[in-house]
């Protein structure tokens, strides 16, 4: 029965590390892509002769919410390159937030340009027609599969979806505010051909909210999924199938210091001691007992010595 338990059961290293992977091959797609099309657009390499070519794109969504992305995705690549060398993959919650802003803005380019710019201007213009193609098109579709796909983590909590649309709200105040009362602006969205803009200011905030749900939505299913394969393996998997609950964890600590580095810092993996923990219920061994075997070991190992392991 146990090789067959064992094909079914997804090493977390090999779940983590494939997330890493994809992670960083999409981040690196996204960033060149922007300086792409936001280069392009700044030299005015289309010949646009509207307000919004050369340093004008400056003041279009699409170009600020791919800027946004931009940078979001890029804090992800140092714990992208550091899972890969200590094949443990992990964000913290703050750059998976981050992350989440960043998407909501991409997602709400992708969908206005598909509805509202595609109605003014035509579809095939609006997703694949210059610059449009970068920034309305691939970006926002690789944004979206990193953060769904890649960047799973954290579990996103009801409260965001309020704060991953303020970079909307504040940029469709500026905008309305430039373009319909103060006419610095031109109407360069088309909003006016469509609808009265204090329905479309309405209209726009509440698909960026519908969008950020989504977005929210399919980000914590990946969660959940990876979270039960990890759980699985640590709570299931014959690798870590023992007498004692110490020659586990001296078997984490073992496989964690393979990947230390002079100048690294050790840090104890708590959630999953706390994983082999569950599995191992019938030991009476505390958790900071726990902590300080995986410690032990885990020093041991790197100083190139035999660790002797009790209960």
């Amino acid at each position: 029965m146990q090789p067959e338990k064992n094909i079914k059961i997804t090493n977390a290293r090999t779940i983590n590390r494939m997330r890493c992977i994809v992670g960083l091959v999409i981040c690196s797609i996204v960033i060149l892509l922007t300086v792409i099309s936001l280069t392009l657009n700044i030299i005015n390499f289309y010949n646009d002769d509207s307000p919004e070519a050369g340093i004008g794109t400056l003041r279009m969504y699409t170009t600020l919410s791919n800027i946004l992305a931009t940078l979001a995705a890029s804090i992800c690549i140092p714990f992208q390159i550091e899972g890969l060398r200590k094949n443990r993959f992990k964000l913290p919650s703050w750059v998976v937030e981050v992350m989440y802003i960043g998407t909501c803005g991409v997602s709400l380019t992708f969908v206005v340009a598909l509805s509202m710019i595609s109605m003014s201007s035509g579809f095939v213009y609006a997703m694949f027609v210059n610059s449009n193609l970068f920034m309305h098109t691939l970006n926002p579709i690789f944004i979206i599969l990193l953060f769904t796909v890649a960047v799973s983590d954290a579990k996103i909590k009801v409260n965001r979806l309020f704060i991953a649309i303020i970079p909307t709200f504040v940029y469709a105040i500026i905008y309305f505010v430039f373009s319909f009362i103060t006419n610095v602006w031109r109407d360069h969205y088309h909003i006016q051909e469509v609808m009265p803009w204090p329905v479309a200011f309405i209209a726009i905030m509440l698909v960026a909210f519908g969008v950020s749900a989504l977005l929210r939505f399919l980000h914590n299913l990946t969660n959940r999924y990876v979270q039960r394969g990890i759980e699985k393996y640590y709570k299931e998997s014959p690798d870590y199938e023992f007498e004692k609950i110490s020659f586990a964890i001296a078997k984490l600590a073992k496989e964690e210091s393979a990947y230390y580095a002079e100048g690294d810092e050790i840090y104890i993996p708590v959630d999953i001691i706390k994983l082999l923990s569950e599995r191992y219920k019938a030991s009476s061994l505390p958790l900071d007992i726990q902590y300080d075997i995986y410690l032990e070991n885990y020093l041991l190992n790197i100083h190139g010595k035999q660790p002797d392991i009790n209960e």
